[in-house]
């Protein structure tokens, strides 16, 4: 069964010169030291106010620091680097390196992918390099992995779906997995706490300092949370307009939807995350609604691969 569909909703952006890697090093949330041709590192970009601009998964092509991000955000990190960027020996561009994005999963789709990776190295974030392609084992448990091809030549033969419905379930399992991707509307919105960046593996809290480090170790070692990414999920059909209801005690809160999958077999749950109230108190969720029937939501909690894994 093929299951690879084209993903065209990501930008990348290259960081190249002899001070690539340090120069990243100081700007980013993960310890870009562990780079390696053979590791991946998922990674945000904040302000100095500690407020996410940009999320990322970041490779090493050659001596190239190679960062794939969302549509729309890859002219945003280069503006926001490009402040920093001349007191180092860095050059950033928008990166046209890559033809096409394909994503895969590891079983279904594993012939396919040791043409040109020979034996797949499984893992977190494991990747692979070569003339033809990148492929990134993703975050998480599915053995979902990204195919970043350059030359076309040797994929013509593989079989891409185009079902939109395929595109839908891709998301799907990013959402039901906690995984929040920064667009244009949400950059510097949220901190990396309310998103859950502390607890997905995107932040590094044993590096050295980079651009809002203070303020994010502050809240992590000193403060608590009270507000967090959270997964919910609806037999009704989410809509692009609704937000979340959320009862507790006596009081009421009203949230955005962040991100949301409606599901199109029927027999699935849709899905959403949002940002909720953490409190001491039982609460109940319904989706937001025009008319007078309330859409109940269940809360479904959050796991994230990476708390195991020792780093």
């Amino acid at each position: 069964m093929v299951t690879m569909i084209e993903l065209r909703d990501y930008e990348f952006l290259s960081v190249t010169g002899p001070d690539a890697a340090a120069f990243l090093q100081g700007q980013v949330t993960c310890d870009v030291e562990k780079l390696n041709k053979n590791k991946a590192l998922a990674g945000a970009i904040c302000s100095l106010r500690g407020r996410v601009i940009a999320d990322f998964l970041l490779v090493l092509d050659g001596e190239d620091c190679v960062l794939r991000t969302q549509r729309g955000m890859a002219e945003i990190i280069k503006n926001t680097l490009s402040k920093y960027a001349i007191f180092s020996k860095v050059e950033l561009s928008i990166e046209t390196r890559f033809r096409r994005v394909l994503g895969a999963a590891l079983g279904e789709d594993e012939k396919f992918l040791s043409k040109i990776t020979g034996q797949i190295a499984k893992g977190y974030l494991n990747c692979h390099v070569n003339a033809e392609a990148i492929v990134v084992n993703l975050p998480g448990d599915d053995g979902r992995v990204e195919v970043w091809i350059r030359d076309e030549k040797p994929f013509r033969d593989w079989p891409v779906s185009q079902d939109t419905n395929k595109l839908g379930e891709w998301t799907r399992k990013d959402i039901l997995q906690g995984l929040i991707h920064i667009n244009p509307l949400l950059s510097e919105e949220h901190t990396p706490q309310v998103l859950n960046y502390d607890l997905s593996g995107i932040i590094d809290f044993s590096k050295g300092c980079y651009t809002g480090q203070e303020i994010i170790a502050r809240m992590h070692y000193r403060g608590n949370a009270k507000k967090r990414l959270a997964l919910l999920l609806s037999k009704n059909s989410v809509q692009e307009d609704q937000g979340i209801v959320q009862r507790y005690g006596e009081k009421e809160t009203l949230s955005k939807v962040l991100a949301y999958s409606n599901c199109s077999n029927g027999i699935e749950n849709s899905a959403l995350l949002s940002i909720l109230d953490i409190t001491d108190k039982q609460s109940t969720f319904s989706l937001s609604c025009p008319k007078d029937e309330e859409c109940i939501l269940k809360f479904e909690p959050l796991s994230y691969p990476s708390q195991s894994i020792v780093k």
